[in-house]
């Protein structure tokens, strides 16, 4: 089965106030990408520093201070491709058709001349029978 990716729509942040002293961490940026582990949770770091075990449905609910969602699921991309079927004839071996032969090289211009000197001398006659 495969579990969804998460994404913080917002930082997160932990306030603290110890002896008087207010202070605000952010222990997740806005961005932050939760993958699922094989069990299908996510390890999340809680207010004490402990990683916790939080699963889908959880990450889903979970909310922000306006009662937003905190996280939304991050779409994956689907290639988008088409697919051709030809049937190709028993007989295909033999029938002449147009067909193009490309070769990118990188070489000299001396190089490819005799390359195409070849192709000519060895090549055509083969393919003109």
């Amino acid at each position: 089965m495969k579990y969804p990716r998460f994404i913080s729509k917002e930082d997160w942040c932990i306030k603290t106030n110890f002896m008087g002293l207010s202070k605000e961490k952010v222990i997740y940026e806005k961005g932050h990408i939760f993958e699922p582990n094989e069990n299908g949770t996510y390890e999340v770091l809680d207010p004490y520093g402990a990683y916790q075990q939080i699963d889908e449905k959880t990450m889903k609910e979970f909310k922000t201070s306006s009662d937003d969602n905190f996280f939304e699921i991050v779409k994956e991309e689907v290639e988008d491709f088409d697919i051709i079927i030809e049937e190709i004839p028993d007989d295909d071996d033999i029938l002449v058709r147009n067909w193009r032969i490309q070769l990118d090289v990188k070489t000299t211009r001396k190089k490819l001349k005799e390359v195409e000197r070849i192709i000519n001398e060895h090549v055509k006659p083969i393919l003109n029978t």
